[in-house]
């Protein structure tokens, strides 16, 4: 029985952390409570060193214990539902009202009068009053934040959140949902960006239900993006706080680079595609000569009207096309110097194989230390552009294989 409640209690990994920290505070605290009561004992016996040395061990354990273990335990505690451990902020009327009541104090004591005196208690309960639901207003609310898996950088995609009022009876009213700024992080390692979103007002939310807002948010530059966190403000309910407290969400979005329009992109690439036939013979779609049947030739290729007209069996003969194919060889080489000119660079190849992609071209990436195959799906587009959200720039890449491969257009910075 015992040993099943301890591996329910220590089936989650930071509950395990926990619980190994205090069982092994209070081990060491034993120790050292045993050690104080034996110095306590040999003082009373005389026996000076022995009593100098077990307290000195007791109070090196104490001490330890305090640095070591106190500070883990106490990342461990839900202090939330303490008043003092909310931020507050006062308002510009807030620090009216203190005023008042400082001016209220100072003629209540001057004057001794009992009217000030009744006055001074009804503004100090109704600072006591806000207090406290504010602090109601706060409990028991939980938020969600939803963002779509993929967007492009600088662009805006869609959010939202949803406020859930846990509590039985009371609502809850006047909240406000922020981006906790530096708290975003960005989880790759390209200079630090935000997911940057406006504020969520949400006027009331009732016992038991759920509030929904959404609006729009942008990111600047490419890469992993996690919200773990998102704050919470409210002034109720007079305005004399801004209260704001921390809620857990989790949420993570892949930021592909920005697609650049044609116009701004060289699309001379659009010869090596060959989108014009070529004037030999191939297995293409176009009429190139007709001539004498042989044969070795296909019986399905046998021009009827000109051998009716020649009296002699005739065949068609096709012009060869241009394979509707393109490699894009990326090259991950740079410095640290050239990291705008690498993040250009991953925007017009990510614009490259989109656009040609969108227009039936078979396009294949190739890079050192990834490769993709010849196509125009929307999976395969959506592998190349999550490669580039998140490819790293690195001093020791080797250039991109193409030794078997024709055509390839190189995008490098070497």
């Amino acid at each position: 029985m015992l040993s099943r409640l301890w591996q329910t209690i220590t089936s989650d990994n930071r509950h395990r952390a926990m619980w190994e920290n205090f069982m092994t505070s209070i081990g060491l605290l034993t120790i050292a409570m045993m050690s104080a009561l034996y110095s306590s004992s040999a003082a009373r016996d005389g026996r000076v060193v022995s009593a100098g040395v077990s307290a000195l061990l007791a109070l090196v354990i104490a001490v330890w214990v305090g640095i070591r273990f106190v500070p883990r335990l106490a990342k461990s505690v839900d202090w939330d539902w303490l008043p003092f451990f909310t931020h507050y902020q006062i308002t510009k009327e807030g620090w009216i009202y203190f005023a008042t009541v400082t001016v209220v104090v100072f003629a209540a004591i001057n004057t001794a009068n009992n009217l000030l005196y009744m006055v001074l208690s009804a503004l100090l309960a109704v600072l006591l009053l806000s207090g406290f639901l504010s602090g109601l207003n706060f409990r028991y609310i939980d938020a969600a934040i939803r963002i779509p898996a993929t967007c492009h950088a600088n662009e805006p995609f869609p959010i939202s959140i949803r406020a859930r009022n846990e509590k039985r009876v009371f609502p809850t009213f006047s909240m406000q949902f922020e981006a906790p700024g530096e708290e975003i992080k960005q989880l790759f390692r390209l200079r630090p960006s935000t997911v940057q979103f406006p504020a969520f007002y949400v006027p009331m939310v009732r016992a038991r239900q759920t509030e929904f807002q959404s609006g729009n948010a942008n990111i600047q530059r490419r890469g992993r993006y996690e919200i773990k966190e998102v704050k919470a403000r409210s002034r109720y309910p007079f305005g004399f706080f801004a209260k704001d407290r921390t809620l857990d969400v989790n949420a993570s979005i892949i930021c592909y680079p920005e697609i650049l329009p044609p116009e701004r992109m060289n699309m001379s690439v659009l010869d090596i595609l060959g989108s014009n036939q070529r004037f030999e013979r191939g297995l293409g779609y176009d009429l190139y000569t007709i001539r004498d049947y042989l044969p070795s030739d296909s019986a399905r290729h046998v021009h009827w009207k000109a051998s009716a007209k020649t009296a002699v069996l005739k065949t068609r003969e096709y012009a060869a096309e241009e394979s509707r194919r393109l490699v894009l060889a990326f090259d991950r080489f740079g410095y640290p110097r050239d990291t705008e000119k690498f993040e250009h660079l991953v925007s017009y190849a990510a614009s490259l194989a989109y656009h040609m992609m969108k227009a039936d071209v078979e396009v294949a990436v190739v890079s050192d230390d990834w490769q993709s195959g010849y196509g125009a799906s929307e999976i395969l587009l959506d592998s190349i552009l999550r490669y580039f959200a998140l490819v790293e720039m690195s001093s020791d890449a080797p250039p991109p294989p193409l030794d078997s491969r024709d055509g390839a257009l190189p995008l490098s910075l070497r």
